[in-house]
């Protein structure tokens, strides 16, 4: 499968395939030095959403004088929201062609970054992305592998409906027995990484749907990357309707149980020798390399 730059001509659309996840081996080039942070934003038909979000988003990387990219993938939808992205600065918009899940959406941004931290933030409006602004701050500054949005952290809020709330509640207590993380929650859609991290980690990883963030840090720890950094995040009202539905949750409860089984029978989050050093930079502190006590919580 191509995937296909809406700045250039349209591609003719193929049959359904399951594509291949897109090769991210260029994340192991240094970083554009114009570019300090890109930020991906996967969408599936957001409607009137995405437009706002990603509006908002340019403004707060801009007031802070950010170097960024924002790729907007779009997940093969069909409302075509993607044009209403046009005349955004420092926005371009690539189309999958078909539909993955954010997982596969997520791939295919990170393959195309160019920045030195890589962010992501769902477009469906109930995240604001100004909070990608802080989180590069505190990334940078404590120069972690990651910062994520914690909806449990102390200064957090929630808007979610009390149903949004038992399940991810039901979710996190599962995912605490089965990989023992250490961390209160592995989903919210808002997180700001380091690239030699994503570089490292993306060829482990298989999930194309919501499962993606979870198989991420299983794959971090079972790799010995330490150092995310859970942060405060403010839940509002979806603007637009939502895609975690529940066929959506068994899904993704099924598919950790195929990431339970990947960590203990086939092994597919071992440490590859030749990227050993992504977690053994210069004048990095010696414990970087232990993932016991790798969960801080910023202030």
């Amino acid at each position: 499968m191509t995937a296909t730059l809406l700045s250039s001509p349209a591609s003719t659309a193929t049959a359904p395939v399951r594509p291949a996840l897109f090769n991210a081996s260029r994340l192991w080039a240094a970083a554009d030095p114009a570019v300090e942070l890109t930020v991906v934003v996967p969408f599936y038909n957001p409607g009137a959403a995405l437009r706002p979000t990603v509006a908002r988003l340019v403004q707060s990387l801009a007031a802070e004088q950010v170097g960024y990219e924002v790729i907007a993938v779009s997940d093969g939808s069909t409302d075509g929201s993607e044009r209403t992205l046009a005349g955004l600065p420092g926005v371009r918009v690539i189309d999958s062609g078909v539909n993955q899940g954010k997982g596969g959406a997520l791939h295919l941004g990170f393959a195309a970054a160019r920045g030195a931290w890589v962010g992501f933030v769902d477009a469906d409006g109930d995240i604001d992305p100004s909070h990608l602004t802080e989180y590069l701050r505190l990334a940078r500054e404590g120069d972690h592998a990651g910062v994520y949005a914690d909806k449990r952290h102390a200064g957090s809020a929630s808007a979610s409906s009390p149903f949004r709330k038992l399940v991810s509640m039901f979710y996190s207590t599962l995912v605490a027995l089965l990989f023992l993380l250490g961390m209160r929650d592995t989903q919210t859609g808002c997180k700001v990484l380091r690239r030699d991290v994503l570089a490292d980690l993306l060829p482990r990883l298989r999930e194309r749907r919501f499962a993606f963030d979870l198989e991420f840090f299983v794959a971090a720890k079972a790799a010995g990357i330490r150092g995310f950094v859970g942060a405060p995040v403010r839940l509002e009202e979806r603007v637009a309707g939502s895609t975690v539905s529940s066929k959506a949750i068994l899904r993704t409860i099924r598919d950790t149980f195929v990431i339970f089984g990947r960590l203990h029978l086939t092994r597919q989050y071992r440490p590859v020798a030749t990227a050993a050093a992504v977690t053994t930079r210069p004048n990095a502190p010696a414990a970087a390399n232990s993932w016991t006590g790798q969960v801080a919580e910023a202030a």
